[in-house]
């Protein structure tokens, strides 16, 4: 009765959120719904009139309110219906709309939502009302003449490549288009050249511009203050838009457990209000509480709502009101308030992760902290420091606690120091954020006084982000977990709350201390439950990952050991090692790989190792043979100061336990020496029992017919990994023939511009009847060896 008569919104939005998830997963037809609201309230009144049974109207409101979830998700979330979703990838897309929103400049394009009315595509006049992510990535001067006067409600047309965004093509691989779709956004324009855009009416929307002309004004004014590197910590801080801030830096921050620093939300509202009380602090009472509160909405306004603001800010508000009127407010019945409002709205935003993680924070501090603040205050310290360090550690931890379950599911890592690296970042965040502040308003006044401040500012951030990056770089820094699942997050949830019931009705230190120890336990064991390897132990495993127009294929011996044949592109705008093969690393579970082989050095087979070396995931590497190119020169260099052993092709057997691995190339064969670079192609064979696979990087035909002439039979070869991505220029049908591959693996981009595969080399590979997996159709391919036989398995059902 008293968790009922005291959270009673607690309640509600409880089953208000189950309601949303049984509108995702369920299909429940509205009319039914309907009906059960309906028949609930005619209960409820007869139960009040006549009948009075002690459950009928708890049951009534259950289903009233589980109902209500249901009909917001179906009239909130309606699929959305693209009519481009026929349409992967098309060259010369002009579409037309309005300009709705634009994100704030970056380094190597513009980026906007077009709001569109019409779309020409392959010739054809599609009228269609889409949102449509517009990139222009053209000369840096054009492009910044373009986003001082584009304005959001300006009509334009814009022509340019239009695709989908990248959806689940590597296993662990984050789902972009998904996420597109839930921000309402069905494709992607780019264009390279700035007379692709058009501004077609110039009118625009007030209000969204003058929210746009005010973060482009503070934007513009932190970079003209401050150096690059808190330039871009602030415009994450202050401007929810993370874009400058570096995959290597993020990464740190999560190594150190205080990535939630560059996401703006509860705590950066948090900052925002103790700098405004401050700042107002000499007006009276009701005067500070309105610019407070008027301040946070503004805060909230510019960062775009994120729902963790969002809920911060309406928290804060609701705290200040309940103060001014000298009414109590509760915490949780705040939080599920602040929440139920969100989800009536935007009711998607449930399987949002920065919703997810932002309420699971506060309602842990809700609940665990005050039992973290019980037991400091109960123990014999006497020392105020010290109690104040232990408590604010105490709201850290329970965040932390509450929050563990998704960090591992989005992250795959636990940080083992996270506790005492937020005991130092968080009060320089706070620090960074307030003077910030300070640097601004002086800044738009007086900007020669400002720079002192800004200055100020450039060492603080410096020292922070020193400390995470010597924390993040820890080799105790923070554990793997792979493979964090639904199952195990109900039993960590399900233990925590006997963890929590437990310290609530319990004095005894001992006994606390012996269920949670028994918690622990449990958690890790419960865990494994239900964890299965997609690379299972004892086979070979080969996954030809997609990496777009490149090759990259990772192997996994029966030995555990590992190998990675070339790792796809880099350009300045994709970095298929940072964004493709360490988050599937990370996935798999593989801390380092054995052995790297650079096939040749094309930028689409050797690009990703840059980042892969990098971050000391490469144990040893292996080169081409004879190449005195610049960027080979700059390749060694790079491998050498990192100090990574290398070497370079020459004809040899490798042993990786059961496993041998053929190196094909004869460095000193005069011939194969004055060849293409494509043509030194490292070539490998590896034999695992009955089973063999050949792998030729981008080896023509010239070389084709040296290895045939050289090796004959050997050649014959189950899987084969074809040539120049499936190019006429490769797999002569010579060369096909001596393979005769039951399986031919081609790794090529969607619609590439090469036209890769080229159609006669597959009707070769249709007419020996061997079997064709290629990553533009069908992503990631997985295939296994037992040694006897070989299979291909299905990925996405494991």
């Amino acid at each position: 009765m008293y968790v009922k008569n005291n959270y009673p919104f607690i309640w509600f939005a409880t089953l208000f959120t189950s309601g949303i998830l049984i509108g995702k997963y369920s299909p429940l037809p509205n009319t039914l719904v309907i009906l059960i609201i309906f028949i609930s309230i005619i209960l409820i009144l007869i139960d009040i009139r006549f009948l009075r049974f002690k459950y009928l109207k708890a049951f009534s409101f259950v289903s009233i309110a589980l109902s209500i979830g249901v009909l917001t998700y179906h009239f909130q979330s309606k699929d959305i219906k693209s009519k481009l979703s026929e349409f992967e990838k098309e060259k010369n897309v002009i579409a037309y709309g309005l300009v709705k929103e634009i994100e704030l400049k970056r380094d190597y394009e513009i980026a906007f939502i077009l709001k569109t009315d019409s779309i020409f595509i392959l010739n054809n006049k599609i009228e269609t009302s889409e949102n449509i992510l517009c990139r222009l990535r053209s000369d840096s001067v054009d492009r910044k003449i373009i986003y001082d006067k584009l304005r959001p409600g300006n009509t334009i047309s814009f022509k340019g490549t239009f695709q989908q965004g990248r959806n689940i093509r590597n296993p662990g691989e984050f789902d972009y288009r998904k996420f597109l779709l839930s921000k309402g956004i069905t494709g992607i324009i780019t264009s390279y050249d700035s007379s692709s855009l058009t501004v077609v009416s110039a009118d625009y929307e007030e209000f969204e511009n003058t929210v746009f002309q005010i973060r482009k004004t503070i934007d513009e004014l932190i970079h003209q203050l401050h150096n690059k590197q808190t330039a871009g910590l602030l415009r994450g801080l202050l401007l929810a838009d993370r874009t400058e801030i570096d995959y290597d830096t993020k990464q740190n921050f999560v190594n150190s457990g205080v990535i939630h620093i560059l996401a703006v939300s509860g705590l950066h509202v948090g900052y925002i209000l103790l700098f405004f009380i401050i700042a107002f602090g000499r007006f009276n009472i009701y005067l500070r509480s309105f610019l407070t509160i008027l301040g946070l909405i503004c805060f909230m306004i510019i960062t775009g709502i994120p729902a963790s603001v969002f809920r911060a800010t309406l928290m804060s508000v609701i705290l200040i009101i309940a103060f001014l009127t000298g009414r109590s407010t509760n915490l949780l019945n705040s939080i599920a308030i602040s929440a139920v409002i969100i989800l009536i709205f935007r009711p998607n935003e449930i399987f949002n992760p920065g919703f997810q993680l932002s309420y699971s924070a506060v309602l842990s501090i809700a609940l665990i902290y005050p039992l973290i603040q019980k037991m400091i205050f109960q123990s014999s310290i006497k020392s105020k420091l010290l109690k104040s360090i232990l408590l604010f550690a105490g709201v850290s931890l329970s965040a932390q606690i509450g929050t563990l379950p998704f960090t591992l599911t989005y992250f795959n890592k636990l940080s083992i120091i996270s506790l005492f690296t937020n005991l130092i970042v968080i009060p320089l965040a706070g620090i960074i954020v307030g003077l910030a502040i300070i640097t601004l308003v002086i800044g738009s006044l007086l900007p020669s006084v400002a720079i002192y401040f800004a200055l100020v500012n450039n060492i603080v951030t410096a020292l922070m982000m020193d400390l995470v990056r010597f924390s993040g770089s820890l080799d105790f820094a923070f554990m793997r977990i792979n493979n964090f699942s639904l199952l195990d997050s109900m039993f960590f949830y399900f233990f925590i709350s006997i963890l929590i019931y437990f310290f609530r009705i319990s004095e005894n230190m001992k006994l606390k201390f012996l269920i949670s120890l028994i918690v622990i336990v449990n958690i890790f064991m419960f865990s494994h439950i239900d964890d299965k390897k997609l690379l299972p132990d004892g086979v070979l495993s080969l996954l030809m990952i997609d990496v777009g127009q490149g090759d990259s294929f990772l192997i996994k011996f029966p030995n555990n050991k590992t190998a990675l044949i070339d790792a796809g592109v880099i350009d300045p705008f994709f970095d298929t090692g940072e964004r493709v093969i360490v988050p599937l690393l990370d996935y798999l579970g593989i801390e380092k790989i054995d052995y790297g082989f650079i096939s040749h050095l094309d930028t689409d087979h050797y690009g990703g190792f840059a980042s892969l070396m990098y971050n000391k995931r490469i144990n040893e590497i292996y080169l081409p043979n004879n190449d005195s190119s610049d960027k080979f020169i700059r390749l060694e260099n790079f491998i050498t100061k990192l100090k990574i052993p290398r070497h370079t092709y020459d004809k040899s057997k490798k042993d990786i336990g059961n496993v041998s691995l053929f190196i094909l190339n004869d460095a000193s064969d005069k011939y194969l020496n004055t060849l293409s670079s494509n043509d030194r192609s490292g070539i490998i064979k590896i034999v695992f029992g009955k089973t063999s696979f050949l792998f030729i990087g981008d080896a023509e035909v010239a070389a084709e017919r040296y290895y045939m002439d050289n090796y004959k039979s050997f050649l014959d070869s189950d899987v084969l990994k074809i040539g120049h991505h499936g190019s006429l220029t490769s797999s002569s049908g010579e060369f096909i023939e001596a393979v005769s591959p039951k399986i031919s693996l081609i790794s090529a981009g969607i619609k590439n511009k090469f036209g890769h595969p080229s159609e006669i080399v597959l009707q070769r590979l249709k007419e020996i009847k061997s079997k064709i997996y290629r990553t533009d159709e069908l992503g990631a391919v997985l295939i296994q060896s037992d040694g006897k036989e070989i299979k291909v398995v299905d990925w996405r059902d494991n």
